[in-house]
């Protein structure tokens, strides 16, 4: 193993961390949504609001503490980097590496989101309540676009990762050429 390894695998159980308390504070705030209104409704939606909070804490758990050896191999990759003329060989896996955060990231804020609106929709849909329309196209066209973006971040990002590596070096020679 390599720095570069180390240091991805260093990364990746950060992100692991961090999500997994991001995950476990979401938690607790589908547990208010039967303490507000205590009712068998608002109890099937606690329960599929801690099995979906439950199943991503399971997988980032499972991926990033568990699996980061791997996770970390398909990053950065199995050969060791070259001497100092591919210096520049970390510079891909840290665009990898904060692109899969960013994934993560867009994919918490969308289960968050989905998760409130099944809270509002547990508190105003009630007896007594003025029954508001909770979901609308508004949202489910973020929910996509979010989605799409995590999925794709969440792989790697490779045509990003590729696009922006080239223009990173692209404007190191002209500023190692400017300097000169």
């Amino acid at each position: 193993m390599n720095n570069t390894h180390a240091f991805t695998k260093v990364i990746l159980a950060a992100i692991g961390i961090f999500f997994s308390i991001r995950i476990i504070s979401q938690m607790t705030m589908a547990l208010g949504f039967l303490t507000t209104n205590p009712s068998l409704k608002s109890l099937g939606i606690l329960i599929v609001s801690l099995s979906i909070t439950g199943l991503g804490l399971a997988v980032v758990c499972y991926l990033f503490l568990y699996k980061r050896e791997e996770l970390a191999k398909k990053i950065v990759g199995q050969k060791e980097p070259a001497e100092p003329a591919a210096q520049i060989q970390w510079l891909p896996a840290a665009f990898r590496l904060i692109c899969i955060f960013a994934g993560l990231h867009c994919l918490y804020a969308v289960s968050w989101r989905m998760i409130f609106k099944l809270g509002q929709y547990s508190f105003y849909n009630r007896p007594g309540m003025y029954t508001a329309k909770i979901v609308n196209m508004e949202d489910v066209l973020y929910w996509l676009i979010m989605l799409t973006a995590s999925v794709y971040l969440l792989c790697g990002a490779p045509h990003f990762v590729r696009w922006q590596v080239k223009k990173t070096i692209e404007q190191c020679k002209e500023q190692q050429v400017e300097a000169e």
